[in-house]
């Protein structure tokens, strides 16, 4: 099986398909094989690179290297490929790999696409948005919210394969994925604006954790950002309605791929 021996890690990856670089970057909830109803799709245009981050799926590490690795690390995987410049896909935790990507190698970012996630992008209204969601939540965690109630219901095989997916994730360390201490007031619209990249926020409708509402306020603070909300679809659009997903975000990146060229 393919290994990238990246900061003392060794990343699992995969690659498929030809054509220009697009890197999938998976949520906590799921890991490289999550992205079975893109990858036939996207690797027709793309050269389609999916891995596991450091501690899910089949990828080791240490994870006392905390959430500051997931930049470091994809940083690393590019240059173990020898991939200089990517369109990226970003969902859920995957937005701190891509907050690390923008601050350290923003060069290497074509264009941007932040699924279920703000990317680090907050103000107050965001802020007091992320307590009202958890509040909505109630108790548990954040993986019982990872679908939606209607999905679930209409598709339990499907439901169950998305839970059979995130099963293969070894345990993790507690709050390693919790939100930024409460004195932290920092925003990252200006680094990822600074980036000149196209970018693309998509959410599904019904998202508990990373709500249309909360992603709309982040949009506005990303000046050419584009937004787009998928229908029916809870925190997971990507699996619950690829059809849609799938076509708002090919769209967008044959689109940026348009505008690299008419440069």
């Amino acid at each position: 099986m393919p290994y990238a021996d990246v900061n003392g890690a060794q990343l699992y990856y995969e690659q498929h398909g030809s054509g220009p670089d697009l890197v999938l970057a998976h949520g906590a909830g799921g890991n490289h094989l999550v992205w079975w109803q893109q990858i036939p799709e996207f690797a027709r245009e793309f050269r389609c690179t999916i891995y596991d981050a450091r501690g899910w799926g089949l990828s080791r590490g240490n994870m006392r290297a905390g959430r500051f690795a997931f930049g470091t690390d994809l940083i690393g995987l590019l240059d173990y490929l020898g991939i200089e410049q990517a369109n990226f896909v970003a969902h859920s935790m995957a937005g701190r790999a891509m907050a690390g990507l923008t601050r350290l190698a923003p060069g290497r970012i074509q264009s941007l696409v932040l699924s279920g996630t703000n990317g680090g992008v907050a103000n107050e209204r965001i802020r007091a948005l992320q307590d009202e969601l958890r509040e909505r939540r109630g108790g548990g965690g954040l993986r019982e919210h990872a679908l939606s109630d209607s999905f679930e219901a209409r598709n339990p095989q499907l439901a169950l394969l998305y839970r059979q997916f995130n099963s293969l994730n070894p345990p993790r360390p507690r709050g390693m994925l919790g939100r930024p201490p409460a004195n932290y007031t920092g925003s990252m619209h200006e680094l990822l604006s600074g980036t000149g990249a196209p970018m693309l926020f998509i959410v599904g409708e019904h998202d508990l954790i990373t709500s249309p509402e909360l992603i709309r306020e982040a949009v506005v603070m990303v000046p050419g950002a584009q937004f787009h909300e998928v229908r029916d679809a809870g925190h997971s659009a990507y699996f619950e309605q690829p059809e849609d997903w799938n076509a708002a975000v090919l769209g967008f990146l044959r689109s940026a791929r348009e505008g690299m060229r008419g440069k």
